[in-house]
């Protein structure tokens, strides 16, 4: 799993990284010319399209990224394919790839706001100059470029209070949702084959917390069906597969045959 999560991560970083370098070149070029109108709508012409174009890498990745993940949760049972189960995973890949993708259109609608912000800022400023006799957008595109030098370009703050720029928040949705895709793969094959246990195995380096590492090498029921053992959901509840979390599951065969 580490090759196929690590290789689709750094596309995706790379994807975003790529897209915030030219999101910014534009913005700085507009703020360096503030007081040209027709820069400033230039400026969110060109970020507009640069928006579209990273929402589609974002929807390839989704589809291509969910479904290797998945396929290798399968495949770590080692248990085969069963008959009419097929339509069951198609629609578990699905609306995994759906939910990633619907975390990037959160960044796409931040951009937007981010960047109108600029336009709008700049073109107030220079409205006032003109009035008033003197040009105070040179102050304000010192202040937005020394903003988004800090922050970045989107600079948002997630329901958990936690700050993101564009990298940041690409990774962690990179490393993230590949996993939970594969974990979903794993469970859904042992149900598929009548398996209800499963054993969560230990994450690697430094996402690994303490709440995590204590559930390291315990099995717990898929569907609380099995009674003497914590169930899944009771594991995520307690913080194991948090955001970048590198705990997994695993067969459990052999605690369900002691049954």
């Amino acid at each position: 799993m580490a090759d196929v999560t690590d290789a689709q991560a750094e596309k995706l970083i790379k994807l975003y990284t790529k897209a915030e370098k030219e999101i910014l070149a534009e913005v700085t070029k507009a703020l360096l010319k503030g007081n040209s109108t027709y820069q400033l709508k230039a400026m969110l012409k060109n970020v507009r399209k640069i928006r579209k174009d990273l929402l589609g890498g974002a929807r390839d990745w989704s589809t291509q990224a969910i479904q290797e993940a998945y396929e290798a949760g399968q495949k770590s049972t080692g248990l085969g394919g069963g008959v009419g189960f097929n339509a069951v995973h198609q629609q578990a890949v699905a609306v995994l790839a759906e939910n990633a993708y619907g975390r990037f259109e959160i960044v796409d609608q931040v951009i937007g706001r981010r960047v109108n912000d600029v336009y709008r800022s700049i073109a107030l400023e220079n409205v006032t100059g003109q009035v008033v006799g003197y040009q105070t957008w040179q102050q304000t595109a010192k202040r937005i470029r020394s903003d988004m030098a800090e922050r970045g370009i989107t600079g948002f703050v997630d329901a958990a209070g936690k700050r993101w720029n564009m990298e940041t928040y690409a990774e962690m949705i990179a490393r993230t949702t590949p996993r939970q895709a594969m974990i979903e793969g794993t469970k859904n094959r042992l149900l598929e084959h009548d398996h209800d246990l499963a054993e969560i195995i230990g994450g690697i380096g430094k996402n690994t917390c303490d709440i995590c590492r204590a559930w390291d090498g315990r099995v717990v029921s898929l569907t609380g069906k099995t009674s003497g053992y914590p169930t899944l959901d009771e594991a995520r509840d307690a913080g194991v597969f948090h955001p970048m979390c590198t705990h997994n599951i695993a067969t459990a065969m052999s605690f369900e045959d002691k049954k």
